[in-house]
C-alpha cells in the first residue's frame, strides 16, 4: 500500500480555523494573540511545504483551535453576564468573518478544476465542494480516508475539515453554554471540563482503532477548544491576584517552548491528536493566560507576528490549494523552488484577500436576519454548482478519451469482497464464496494486491467452470505467525492476525475449495521504512523495529507455514509474484498528457514536456530479486507449488513495463492492476485452471 494513501492515520493538512482577530482600533486588542496565531501558521506552512527540520508542523492546528475556544467561549459568556447574549448576532459575526473568504476559495478552486483536472478529479472535488459549502467535509474525509480514496496531498479542499471541526463548534458551543447556564450557572465550569476531560480520554482510547475519526471529527477535538473556553471563562469569573513578574516571565517561557517542541520532535509517525496534541494546547492556553509576560509582550506581538496573524486565515486558505493544484500538475514532490513560489504566491493573496474580501465583509451594516439570508442564498448557489459538477460525474464532456480511460483504471477500489481497515474478518455474501454445493472451487487470498487480481481470475475459474472465494484485506498479506504492522495503522496488524486466522480456518474446512492462490505486496514488509511497515509476530510485547535478516527469515518461516497448513488440508497451492509498481502515477501521466492547461503548466514548471508512452520504469521496491529469492525459499521443500511471475507479461524489457495498452489502463494507482491489467498479466503467463488442478503451461 503507497504511504501517501494512508491519509486516516497521518496529520496530512492541519487547516487554520477562521480568524477572530477584532479590530485593532479595539482596546482590548491582544497583539500576542495575532503574534500567537503568526508562529501556528508559518509552522503549518512549513510543514505543508515539505520542510524537514518542521516535521511536526501540523501541530499549528491545534493552537489555532485555543485561540478560538478562548475567543468565543469568552465572547458569548461576556455577553451571556451582561444579559445582551444574541443567536442570531452571534452567527452573523461569524458569517462576516469566515464565508466570505470561505466561499471564493470554494468557487475559485471549482473553476480552476475544470480546466486542470480529470473527470474524476473532478468529480471528487465537487462531492468535497458540496460538503465544504454544508461545513461537514470533516466528516466526509474521515468516512471517506478509505485504502483507495485520492491521495489527501492532491486534494484542494482538504484544509477545509478544521473549519467543519470550527463551525461545527460555533453551531454547539452558544447553545450549550446558554442552556447549562439557565439550568445552573454555577455547573457551566464544571460541565466544560468534564466535557473536555471525556473527549481527550475519547481521542486517546480511540486513535488506535479509529485514527481518521479521532483526527477529523469533532467529538475527539472538542478537548483542546474547550480548554480554551475554560481559561476565558475562569479569567471573567475570578478575579486572580497579581503573581510575582518571574513567576509570569517563566510561564512565558514555558508556554513558548511547549508550542514549539512538538513542531520540531514530532512527526507524522506520532499517533495525533489524543495526548501528543496536549503540549501544544496547553503551551498555547499558557500563553493566552499569560498576556504580561515578556514572551508575550516583546516576541508575540512584534508587529511582523501580529500583520502574519492577521492574515492567517486567508493565508492558509489560499496556500494549500494552490500546492494541492501544483502537485496535480507536477506529478511528484514539489522542487523547493516551486513550493517557495506557491507560498509567495499565497502570500501575497492572502494579503489582498485580507483587505479586498475579508475587511470590506466584516464591516457590513446590514442586521443579522438580511444579512444570513444573503449568505443563505450564496450558498444554495454554491451548493447548486458543486452539485452539478459532483452528480454529472466531473463534467466528461470536457475530455470523453480521458473519462473512458479513467473509468477502465478504478473498479478494483468498488471490490465489495476487499475487507478494509477497520475489519478483523472476510466477507461472507455469497458473491464473496464457493456456492455451497457447487463445483470444486479456488480461493484467492492475500492484500489488495491480490484483489487486484480477482476480477481476471475470477474469469479464468468460471470459463473452466469452476467455483470462487475472495479472501482479501487491505494490508494485510496471507501469512500465518506473522504480519505486517504498519506504525499509521496499528490496530491493522492485530485485524491482519485475527483475519488470517479465519480465513485459514474457512478454507481448510471448507471441502470445495481445492486451490488456494496466494498474493500480494510481498515486499512491503521488507523494506526499512516506516510508513511501508515491517513484519511483526509479537504484537502483544516487543515492538522494535527488526533488523533486515530478521524479517526475511519471519517472512520465509511464516509463507512456509501457511503453505504447508494449506497442503495438509489437501489443497493446491498457487504463489502469484508481484506485479511491478512504479514511482510515478500511471494516471497523473495519463491526466497530464490529455489535459492541455495541465500539460502547458508542466511543462513550464518541469521545463520539458510530458509524454504518454503507456511504458514507465518500475520502482526498486518491486524489481528487487531478494524478495523472489524469499518467496522460493519459503516453498523450498514442498513439491507441488506453483511460482508464477506476473511481472514477465507486464515488461516487454528489464528497464520498462506497461501500465497501458491501447485504450485501457492496466493500473489503477503506482501498484495496483486494473482489471484490464490483471487479464493481461495472466493471459501472458498463460496460467489456466481445470477442475482438478491449475496448470502452467510453458
Amino acid at each position: 500500500m503507497a504511504s501517501s494513501e494512508l491519509i486516516a492515520a497521518a496529520p496530512v493538512s492541519s487547516p487554520v480555523p477562521g480568524s477572530d482577530a477584532p479590530k485593532t482600533s479595539d482596546r482590548s486588542y491582544r497583539p500576542d494573540i495575532d503574534g500567537l496565531r503568526a508562529i501556528a501558521i508559518v509552522s503549518v506552512i512549513l510543514y505543508h511545504a515539505g520542510v524537514p527540520v518542521v516535521a511536526g508542523g501540523f501541530t499549528g492546528v491545534d493552537i489555532f483551535f485555543a485561540i478560538s475556544g478562548y475567543l468565543i467561549g469568552g465572547h458569548i459568556f461576556s455577553e451571556m453576564r451582561g444579559g445582551t447574549f444574541s443567536f442570531l448576532r452571534f452567527y452573523q459575526h461569524r458569517a462576516k468573518r469566515i464565508l466570505p473568504a470561505y466561499f471564493f476559495i470554494i468557487f475559485f478552486v471549482l473553476a480552476v478544476a475544470l480546466f486542470l483536472l480529470s473527470p474524476y478529479e473532478t468529480q471528487y472535488l465537487g462531492r468535497a465542494a458540496f460538503a465544504s459549502t454544508l461545513s461537514v467535509s470533516n466528516i466526509l474525509f474521515w468516512k471517506t480516508s478509505g485504502y483507495f480514496d485520492p491521495k489527501s496531498e492532491l486534494n484542494p479542499l482538504l484544509m477545509t475539515w478544521s473549519l467543519g471541526v470550527e463551525e461545527q463548534f460555533y453551531l454547539l458551543v452558544p447553545l450549550l453554554m446558554v442552556w447549562i447556564r439557565k439550568f445552573r450557572q454555577d455547573l457551566l465550569l464544571p460541565a466544560i471540563a468534564a466535557i473536555s476531560a471525556v473527549s481527550l480520554a475519547y481521542a486517546m482510547h480511540a486513535l488506535g482503532t479509529e485514527p481518521g475519526k479521532v483526527f477529523y471529527t469533532l467529538a475527539p477535538r472538542a478537548w483542546e477548544l474547550g480548554l480554551g473556553v475554560l481559561l476565558a471563562i475562569a479569567q471573567q469569573k475570578w478575579r486572580f491576584l497579581p503573581v510575582r513578574a518571574y513567576v509570569s516571565e517563566s510561564a512565558g517561557a514555558v508556554g513558548l517552548g511547549l508550542i514549539l517542541a512538538p513542531m520540531f520532535l514530532l512527526t507524522v509517525a506520532t499517533p495525533f491528536p489524543g495526548a501528543a496534541a496536549l503540549p501544544s494546547v496547553l503551551g498555547a492556553v499558557v500563553l493566552l493566560a499569560n498576556s504580561e509576560s515578556c514572551v508575550n509582550r516583546k516576541i508575540l506581538s512584534l508587529s511582523v507576528l501580529a500583520f502574519c496573524g492577521r492574515i492567517s486565515y486567508s493565508l492558509y486558505l489560499w496556500h494549500w490549494p494552490l500546492l494541492a493544484l501544483a502537485r496535480s500538475v507536477y506529478g511528484t514532490r514539489l522542487p523547493p523552488r516551486i513550493t517557495a513560489g506557491i507560498v509567495a504566491i499565497s502570500s501575497v493573496l492572502a494579503i489582498l484577500s485580507y483587505w479586498f474580501i475579508e475587511q470590506p465583509f466584516r464591516k457590513s451594516k446590514l442586521q443579522p436576519v438580511p444579512l444570513l439570508k444573503r449568505y443563505g442564498f450564496a450558498m444554495v448557489c454554491i451548493l447548486a454548482i458543486c452539485g452539478v459538477v459532483w452528480r454529472t460525474q466531473g463534467l466528461p464532456a470536457r475530455n470523453p478519451e480521458l473519462a473512458r480511460l479513467e473509468d477502465s483504471g478504478v473498479v478494483l477500489h468498488t471490490d465489495p469482497c476487499l475487507s478494509q481497515y477497520g475489519s478483523d474478518s472476510p466477507h461472507f455474501e455469497p458473491f464473496c464464496l464457493p456456492v455451497p454445493g457447487g463445483p470444486p472451487s479456488i480461493a484467492v487470498w492475500g492484500d489488495s494486491h491480490a484483489g487486484a487480481l480477482v476480477p481476471a481470475i475470477r474469469t479464468i475459474a468460471k470459463d473452466a467452470g469452476m467455483g470462487f472465494g475472495d479472501f482479501t484485506k487491505v494490508s494485510c498479506p496471507p501469512l500465518t505467525g506473522a504480519t505486517r504492522y504498519l506504525p499509521t495503522h496499528v490496530a491493522a496488524a492485530a485485524e491482519c492476525m485475527a483475519f488470517n486466522r479465519k480465513v485459514l480456518k474457512l478454507i481448510e474446512s471448507n471441502k470445495l475449495i481445492s486451490v488456494v492462490a496466494l498474493a500480494g505486496f510481498w515486499a512491503a514488509p521488507l523494506q526499512r521504512n516506516y510508513e511501508d511497515g515491517w513484519l511483526a509476530t509479537d504484537l502483544a510485547g516487543d515492538r522494535r523495529v527488526p533488523s533486515l535478516q530478521e524479517s526475511q527469515l519471519e517472512f520465509t518461516n511464516a509463507l512456509s507455514a501457511t503453505v504447508r497448513s494449506l497442503q495438509e488440508a489437501g489443497k493446491k497451492v498457487v504463489i502469484f509474484g508481484d506485479v511491478p509498481n512504479f514511482d510515478v502515477d500511471p494516471l497523473w501521466i495519463v491526466r497530464t498528457e490529455r489535459i492541455p492547461a495541465r500539460q502547458i503548466l508542466y511543462r513550464l514548471l518541469a521545463g520539458h514536456p510530458l509524454q504518454d508512452s503507456g511504458l514507465a520504469s518500475p520502482s526498486s521496491i518491486s524489481t528487487d530479486p531478494e524478495t523472489r529469492l524469499l518467496l522460493q525459499q519459503a516453498v523450498d521443500g514442498l513439491p507441488g507449488v506453483d511460482m508464477i511471475d506476473l511481472k514477465a507479461g507486464l515488461c516487454p524489457s528489464d528497464g520498462e513495463c506497461l501500465y497501458r495498452d491501447g485504450n485501457s489502463l492496466l493500473y489503477s494507482d503506482p501498484q495496483h492492476l486494473s482489471a484490464a491489467g490483471a487479464r493481461l498479466a495472466l493471459q501472458k503467463t498463460n496460467f489456466s485452471l481445470s477442475k482438478d488442478a491449475p496448470t502452467l503451461e510453458k
